[in-house]
């Protein structure tokens, strides 16, 4: 089976859902004039990935979890959709929700892990 994200250079999983998000910064002195015109000058934007696995194994979200939680950034393999391919970039996580242990066909389960990963460069 084809595992095409990474962390760390270690395979994972591919996640149930993959969203990416941008937001766009501007400068302090972009805003609408009075005649409700707006001159916005763009910094730079920043992108962030949203991950979820839902029905994941502990022992995968055990590995996931090792290689992103507690560090100042990690490298992350995977398809940006600002240039169509699968690229590696430098990230950071801060929140890592999970939903409730289950046990599924014998077997402990967590029902889902998600986490956003937040790009450290600018686009």
């Amino acid at each position: 089976m084809e595992r095409p994200f990474e962390f760390n250079g270690i395979a994972v999983k591919t996640p149930d859902t993959f969203k990416p998000n941008f937001a766009t910064t501007s400068t302090e002195d972009s805003d609408r004039t009075q005649d409700l015109v707006m001159h916005n000058t763009p910094m730079g934007t920043i992108s962030s990935y949203s991950f979820e696995w839902k029905y994941i194994e502990p022992e995968e979200a055990a590995l996931i979890l090792s290689q992103i939680m507690n560090r100042s950034e990690y490298s992350l393999r995977y398809l940006n959709p600002l240039t169509a391919r699968w690229e590696v970039g430098m990230f950071y996580t801060s929140n890592f929700p999970f939903g409730t242990l289950k046990h599924v066909n014998g077997r402990d389960t967590w029902e889902s892990l998600s986490f956003n990963a937040v790009v450290i460069n600018p686009v």
